[in-house]
Parts: C-alpha cells; sequence; structure tokens
C-alpha cells in the first residue's frame, strides 16, 4: 500500500509539470500573433550587470534510500523506505550577467520540509509483521550556486534551463539531538551537498518580470550516520536525499 501511494505521488508531481509546461506553451502559441505587434515590457531589462528578487515555492523531499546485500537482520527486517511529503520555500535572488545567454545565480533559500522513513518489520512477540514510521523533520538552510542558460527573447517571453550544485545545513538537526534516542530509527548528517537540474519560463511584466522554475536536487553526499549502532541503521547502505521544487520568482 505504501508503495501505491509513493507511485501515486511521483506520477501527481509529473502531470503537474507536464502540465504547467503545456499550459505555457499553448499560451505562447495562441498569444504571439498579437504580442508581437505590441511593444516589449522592460526592453532593458537583461543588459544590467546584477539584479536582486525574492523566491516563493512549493516542494517535496524525499530520499533514495538503499538496503544492503545481503541485509542484516533479515529474519526482522523485511524492507525500508522513505515518504515524499510537501513543504514550502522562501528566498532570495541574486543574478549576475556573464554571456549574453547565461547568468550565474546565487539564490539561498530556507526551506521547511518533511519525510517519513517507513520499516516493515516482524514482531518478535508474535511473529506479525508491522510498520514503524519515523517522521524526519527538515529545515534546509540552503545555498545554490547555478548558471542558467537562456534561449532568445520572445517578446515578454523566455525559457531557460538551470544546473549547479548547493550545500545544504539542516536547522532541524539541532532540535532532533534533544529527542530521545529510542524514538530514532536513523540518525542523520545535518550537511549535504547536491547538484541540481531544472528548467523555467521568464514573463516579462510591467515593472518587475516573474518566473516560474521547476527543479529538482539530488544529494552527492551520504546523510546517513554509520556509527549510530541499531538494527536498523545496520540495514541501510545509503541514504541520500533528493527534494523537487516549484518556485515563483519575482526580479
Amino acid at each position: 500500500m505504501k508503495y501505491k501511494r509513493k507511485s501515486q505521488k511521483l506520477r501527481l508531481s509529473h502531470n503537474i509539470m507536464c502540465v504547467i509546461t503545456l499550459f505555457f506553451v499553448l499560451n505562447l502559441s495562441f498569444s504571439d500573433s498579437k504580442a508581437q505587434s505590441l511593444p516589449p515590457n522592460l526592453p532593458y531589462y537583461d543588459t544590467r550587470i546584477i539584479h536582486f528578487g525574492f523566491i516563493l515555492g512549493y516542494n517535496q523531499a524525499s530520499a533514495n534510500l538503499s538496503l544492503k546485500n545481503p541485509m542484516p537482520h533479515a529474519d526482522r527486517i523485511l524492507s525500508g523506505t522513505v515518504s515524499r511529503q510537501s513543504g514550502f520555500t522562501i528566498g532570495v535572488v541574486s543574478d549576475l550577467i556573464l554571456l549574453k545567454y547565461l547568468r550565474l545565480r546565487f539564490t539561498p533559500i530556507i526551506s521547511f520540509c518533511d519525510r517519513k522513513l517507513n520499516f516493515n518489520v516482524i514482531d518478535i512477540n508474535n511473529g506479525k509483521i508491522k510498520s514503524l514510521v519515523n517522521g524526519i523533520e527538515t529545515i534546509w538552510l540552503e545555498a545554490p550556486l547555478e548558471f542558467k542558460i537562456q534561449a532568445k527573447r520572445w517578446n515578454n517571453f523566455r525559457p531557460y534551463i538551470i544546473a549547479g550544485g548547493k550545500y545544504a545545513y539542516d536547522l532541524a538537526s539541532l532540535k532532533r539531538k534533544k529527542t530521545d534516542t529510542e524514538e530514532i530509527l536513523v540518525k542523520l548528517d545535518n550537511q549535504e551537498l547536491f547538484y541540481t537540474l531544472g528548467l523555467g519560463f521568464d514573463f516579462y511584466l510591467q515593472y518587475f518580470k516573474f518566473g516560474i522554475e521547476l527543479k529538482t536536487s539530488f544529494a552527492i553526499t551520504d546523510a546517513l550516520i554509520h556509527s549510530y549502532n541499531n538494527i536498523y541503521t545496520d540495514a541501510l547502505e545509503k541514504f541520500k536525499s533528493q527534494a523537487f521544487y516549484i518556485n515563483l520568482t519575482f526580479e
């Protein structure tokens, strides 16, 4: 049942991305003939060396959980998964022009998100299968440094792709240190490194530039603290965080 819910959430995220992309493509196609006859908004916006803005966004956090093979304590632990949970993001934008179609962006943000670590285990008292769920509250203080590769501006519309890396520090780890160790199934490092990939659409309005950005991030580093000695940590090979973002930018 948990695998089914996880699959449904993944399909939902994919469908949201497709619908949003299709909407803007169709909107551009139908309005292009009319838009080309109008003077563009903010015609000299992209000639500025540097500009700033802010970000509001939605996120879903998860993780790539790798189990050991063969798995220790196989007579106790059957499987382990991480369930996606939704959250929100706020931050600022600083954008520096490098070349005509290439920009460097530093976008420090705070992401509030949660994940659920699920283990299916065999109860040693009655031999029945039960689920253990450990909520992982996460408050990432993120520092992404990314390259923004822009297409040619099309009147008041401009698509782009973005790629780079980021450092993330989990502020919620300070709270988890005060939690009773019996309630913690695994311990995670409070610092992680990620690479990021995404695409976006900029819309030049009368007074500012509005953008919508779809982005994913995948951890390079393993967040699992292997020295935490219990059967759940022993069963895991790696715990690599992942996140999906839908960000609105105002620049």
